[in-house]
């Protein structure tokens, strides 16, 4: 390899590194909502609610594929995609199931759709929930 190569592939190195180390903090940071229920029903085979108190909270904070909140996410890790993000909004689908329950998220302009099939107690049933969303800055 010649020097002129040589110095080239080592300013590229450098810069790469720099840009690496920029994002790097912004990528590790968690980041938090504060969501309200705007919808949500349950459907069995014999039934089917809507609950009696609407507009529950729920808040949640994602940092990797780990969602820590406070309700609907009941999972400690989900398979995780981050969607191309319209203006400074982010997007996401999540999906994790074990013996119990299985979910699906899917987070985009700052509304939470979830959808579970759940397995507690004689019968499976399916819930549904949308949430809107606002990025908790503090």
């Amino acid at each position: 390899m010649n020097s002129r190569r040589a110095m080239a592939l080592l300013t590229f190195v450098r810069a790469l590194s720099i840009c690496v180390l920029v994002a790097l903090p912004e990528a590790g940071r968690a980041t938090s909502y504060n969501c309200i229920e705007i919808k949500r029903h349950s459907f069995a085979y014999a039934s089917s609610m809507t609950p009696a108190y609407p507009g529950r909270t729920v808040n949640f904070s994602i940092e990797g594929n780990k969602i820590a909140a406070n309700g609907v996410f009941f999972h400690s890790e989900y398979d995780f995609d981050l969607l191309k993000s319209k203006g400074h909004s982010t997007s996401f689908r999540a999906h994790a199931f074990d013996v119990d329950r299985e979910d699906i998220f899917l987070f985009v302009e700052n509304k939470l759709y979830h959808t579970a099939i759940v397995n507690y107690g004689g019968e499976p049933s399916i819930q549904l929930n949308i949430l809107e969303c606002e990025a908790d800055i503090g």
